[in-house]
């Protein structure tokens, strides 16, 4: 009983410790190229505005980023109601899930 407690408690906090970086943020997300004019391919993008008007673009990459069909984001001026849950770096979100708001 005392190892399988251990284990539990070891598994327990190795996952709290891989989850502590992602957040969930809520904003649009749009075309990096054609909306947001910050690369030179179409990619998704996170939009964000802050209550100052103040605007944060950020690359979504990693396995959410296909989970938007690109298409519906490739116009210029599109954007869509989403919220992103993954790991900020570099400029970038890593993002494990995109979930469009209904």
């Amino acid at each position: 009983m005392k190892y399988i407690m251990t284990f539990a408690l070891a598994l327990a906090f190795s996952a709290s410790v891989a989850l502590a970086g992602e957040k969930t943020l809520t904003g649009q997300i749009a075309c990096s190229k054609c909306t947001c004019k910050k690369t030179k391919k179409c990619g998704p993008a996170f939009v964000q505005t802050d209550k100052d008007g103040k605007v944060t673009v950020l690359l979504i990459t990693g396995k959410g980023a296909k989970s938007i069909a690109h298409k519906e984001i490739c116009k210029p001026g599109t954007k869509l109601d989403v919220t992103v849950t993954g790991t900020i770096k570099d400029g970038n979100i890593v993002a494990s899930k995109v979930a469009k708001k209904k």
